[in-house]
């Protein structure tokens, strides 16, 4: 989400939501309540989840939707809690851009989880509303593409994060992964390559290996090392 580069990295993204300015007023200082709101997700859900729901009766505003949201994907309804996100950032007219569009990227996210990759592709574009240059939103439209088997706009689109974020082997990879599906060993070795020169270990782009390996096999195209 942003949304960063790993899309949604919630660590990141709860910080940044959590020093947002402009929050809803609530019995205790917001900013504070909302951090502890979101905190309060990984060590307990449900309880997080019922706190939020009783903030939201207060007057929460946007913080609290936000947190009963991340709630409810924590425990297992990932498109109730992507739907809620979605209408949340759009309602957060005092949120920061950088806000709304983690937001958004979230939603994506848990659209993607919960397999509806159509709707993600959604939410990511309209986080870019709020946030054009943001790798990690550009990263998730490729992924949902990808889902759709879309294969040139998810090479399009992971082309986008690439240009905005070289040093980015989830990119990278992606691309490759785009080139691929649409027979382009060349290009998808290309990106494999550059990936595997960032993230040596990175489970996915060995994958990504041995699978343009396999290709070439069934070409009868001598192996990569």
């Amino acid at each position: 989400m942003t949304a960063s580069l790993s899309r949604v990295a919630l660590g990141a993204a709860f910080a940044l939501l959590a020093s947002t300015a402009g929050l809803a007023q609530a019995p205790l200082d917001p900013q504070a309540r909302h951090a502890a709101c979101l905190a309060a997700i990984a060590q307990d859900a449900e309880t997080a989840y019922e706190d939020a729901l009783a903030w939201r009766h207060q007057a929460g505003g946007w913080p609290a939707e936000h947190c009963v949201s991340l709630a409810l994907i924590a425990l297992g309804q990932p498109i109730d809690g992507a739907d809620r996100l979605r209408a949340a950032a759009e309602g957060a007219i005092s949120a920061t851009d950088a806000s709304r569009a983690i937001m958004f990227g979230q939603a994506g996210d848990a659209y993607l989880q919960g397999g509806e990759p159509a709707a993600a592709g959604d939410a990511f574009t309209r986080g870019l509303d709020f946030a054009p240059d943001d790798a990690g939103l550009r990263l998730g439209r490729a992924e949902a593409a990808l889902v759709q088997e879309h294969y040139a706009d998810a090479e399009a689109f992971a082309g986008e994060a690439v240009a905005i974020a070289p040093q980015s082997a989830e990119a990278l990879r992606l691309r490759g992964e785009a080139r691929l599906l649409q027979n382009d060993l060349s290009g998808a070795e290309a990106d494999m390559r550059a990936a595997r020169a960032l993230a040596p270990d990175d489970i996915e782009v060995l994958l990504l290996r041995g699978r343009i390996n396999e290709a070439r096999r069934l070409g009868t195209v001598v192996t990569l090392d």
